[in-house]
């Protein structure tokens, strides 16, 4: 028996993949205009549309015809110039990284050994995160000093410290960018010197390093730099809509730079378009799950119950179930079982072949080691048997330990030195900055490395339902799940809450955020448009079965406003879309709890509320209209929507290119001053921060 035909649709996407011709235009002719939009916006603005090594040539050709053919011409002419500027576009964006790729072997540190290349850019970005570990541990050590002495100190959302050249910086942000200025160098050398085995970067043997040479490494750096840019303002402009072109295509003025710079950069190209609600909301989301997981560090820092528990200097190690090897251990676990809704100490579910309490010891005790190890600089090598002994002795079982140094070891599937700290090199040994690990947060660390390895927490999704339907019955809303079938077709409620004359409908959702990568974005912004729908279904099938609502509540539907709600266990929120409200748990939860949003801080190891910054709700309780004002928007948004700033920054291509792109950021200082946070003083010129990355 031979096999059914296949449908048009995706005969047209395979033979796009393939470049088959004949093929897709006979996909075309049997398809409706609709169909084929949607199958060529698939395939040309989504993840994997650009090409940035590889011959394209096959590919454009393709392209081209396909676009020209007499069927897209006479029965899907209405698509096809937004098909040929998609292609265009895709061009245009390649010639871009063609600029780059092609300036790296004129860069002066070009001319030295593959060796020296790679190194010298390590040894430079150790000195820089020198600078500012001492610079972010003065100011953490002011914050300590106080917390001990019990005087009132505000928890700091960003820890904001001076140079020693007098610029006031965000010390997480300033990390960041220098981590992953470097994870983007050695990516980028990976391919240039072919250094990626089995997808794990082996490094040339560490050579000694100059001074000149760190110097030299400065315009490599710089370029990858620009690399992450184009590569972030490309899929941008694909995935949620822009142009390519110049200055007046973009209505720019760039009079203000200096005739030199014209005469260097003679046609600068600009990716310009409008900022995106969804990007604006993935953009909060990821900053209030770094602001949540820095101010809770503070306090349980400060909780006598996790000292306890904390192996003391030169005690035996714990087992992964007796203890923990340091306070960061012991508050990554409470933070990680807080999100997830259920007790990771206990879990023994495996992620990528590791439980999540592995994960957790693997990264605190790689720290230990390497800050037992460090000297004068940051960096520290170790053989592989030094790693795997140091594993053992810090209690991660046997057959744990290949996988967990895999997972460490920076590779393709990295996104930087924080997620995969180990830089592995041909003569076996493995190298790291040791205060990155001392200082990053690895709640936020281990969120990123799980998502770039596209993990599902099934698990997550029932423990947090369960956490939603005890906490409204403790706060005293009656609360139910429930489930029935419509026509054999199954409907599941994870919470139904009757506050006053309204129901809410709640679906718990257990998504990882974006970690502000744009894929991620893009891909989360499509779930967020499928869970909708997946709550509007829920919508329609309790509406039809309202007898339901009168067995588990004794009140008739028709007598209540039915509110559908999605339900975030990670920190995102945003307005409603199609009359479904989003939330998240650290929103709703704060709703229900507290009637105002306070700045606070500690005094003698407690939270104290020191400034109300708005009012929630009033009486004892709060009513429906309340929450639904708060859902609408919540004031956490508002406050930091109201300085977002979206700037064009430069980029050098070449000697002579350049791009503009548009980036998102904070205003950290205007921000903390209308949240009346005291910021460090100025010492001269204040140095403003662009990426927030942990």
């Amino acid at each position: 028996m031979s096999a059914a035909p296949k449908e048009p649709r995706k005969r047209l996407k395979e033979s796009i993949e393939k470049f088959d011709l004949p093929a897709a235009i006979a996909a075309l002719e049997e398809m409706e205009t609709g169909e084929v939009d949607a199958v060529l916006d698939e395939k040309m603005a989504q993840p994997g549309a650009y090409q940035i090594r590889g011959n394209r040539s096959k590919r454009n050709k393709f392209y081209d015809a396909l676009l020209s053919s007499s069927v897209m011409s006479g029965e899907h002419d209405s698509i096809r110039p937004y098909a040929n500027e998609i292609n265009e576009k895709i061009k245009k964006i390649e010639k871009c990284f063609d600029e780059i790729r092609d300036s790296l072997p004129k860069c002066d540190i070009s001319q030295f050994p593959g060796d020296i290349q790679f190194w010298s850019h390590v040894e430079r970005a150790s000195r820089e995160l020198a600078g500012l570990d001492r610079a972010g541990k003065k100011e953490w050590g002011k914050i300590e000093a106080k917390l001990k002495a019990g005087i009132p100190i505000a928890i700091p959302e960003a820890l904001m410290a001076q140079l020693e050249h007098g610029g006031i910086v965000n010390v997480d942000a300033a990390y960041g960018g220098v981590v992953e200025a470097l994870s983007l160098t050695l990516k980028m050398l990976s391919f240039e010197q072919k250094l990626l085995h089995d997808g794990k970067l082996v490094a040339p043997a560490m050579p000694a390093i100059t001074d000149d040479h760190v110097y030299k490494a400065g315009s490599i750096q710089l370029y990858a730099v620009s690399w992450n840019a184009l590569e972030n303002a490309a899929n941008r402009t694909l995935f949620f809509g822009g142009e390519v072109g110049s200055a007046q295509d973009a209505k720019v003025s760039i009079d203000q730079f200096p005739a030199e710079y014209h005469a260097k950069f003679p046609d600068p190209i600009f990716f310009y378009r409008e900022l995106t609600e969804v990007e604006a909301y993935d953009f909060m989301a990821n900053r209030r799950l770094h602001t949540w997981a820095m101010q809770n560090t503070a306090l349980m820092a400060n909780g006598t119950a996790l000292r306890r528990a904390v192996m003391k200097e030169g005690a035996v190690v714990p087992g992964l179930t007796a203890g923990f090897v340091s306070e960061d251990e012991g508050m990554t676990l409470m933070k990680l079982s807080e999100i997830l809704a259920y007790d990771v100490l206990e879990d023994q579910e495996r992620f990528h072949g590791l439980t999540l309490r592995e994960w957790v010891r693997g990264y605190c005790a790689l720290g230990l080691m390497g800050a037992a190890k460090q000297d004068d600089s940051c960096l520290v090598t170790f053989e592989k048997s030094e790693i795997e002994q140091g594993l053992r002795d810090y209690r991660l079982p046997e057959e744990c330990i290949p996988t967990l140094i895999h997972h460490l070891t920076f590779g393709q599937d990295s996104r930087d030195l924080y997620d995969s700290p180990l830089i592995h090199s041909e003569d076996g040994k493995y190298t790291l900055f040791a205060n990155v690990l001392k200082t990053c947060n690895v709640t936020n660390v281990l969120f990123s490395r799980l998502s770039s390895l596209t993990t599902q927490f099934d698990k997550k999704g029932k423990g947090f339902e369960s956490r939603v339907v005890s906490s409204f019955v403790k706060w005293g809303y009656p609360c139910k799940f429930t489930k029935f079938k419509i026509d054999g077709a199954e409907y599941e409620y994870d919470a139904l809450v009757l506050i006053d004359d309204t129901l809410l409908l709640i679906e718990c959702k257990n998504n990882l955020l974006s970690s502000n990568n744009a894929v991620q974005a893009f891909r989360y912004s499509e779930s967020i448009d499928e869970n909708v729908e997946q709550i509007k279904r829920l919508e329609r099938g309790l509406r039809e079965r309202p007898d339901v609502v009168e067995s588990l509540f004794r009140r008739k539907l028709d007598d209540l406003t039915l509110v559908p709600v999605m339900l975030n266990s990670m920190t995102y929120s945003r307005g409603p879309v199609e009359g479904v409200y989003i939330s998240d748990w650290s929103a709703l939860s704060k709703f229900f709890t507290e009637s105002t949003i306070s700045r606070f801080g500690l005094q003698n190891g407690k939270k104290v509320n020191k400034q109300t910054i708005h009012t929630l709700w009033k009486g004892k309780r709060p009513t429906a209209k309340e929450l639904l004002d708060y859902l609408t928007m919540p004031i956490q948004l508002k406050l930091m929507g109201k300085h977002l700033r979206c700037k064009y920054f430069d980029r050098p291509m070449s000697e002579s290119s350049i791009f503009f792109a548009q980036e998102l950021y904070v205003d950290e200082a205007k921000m903390l001053k209308a949240r009346g946070v005291p910021l460090a003083k100025k010492a001269g010129k204040k140095t403003k921060t662009r990426r927030k990355k942990r």
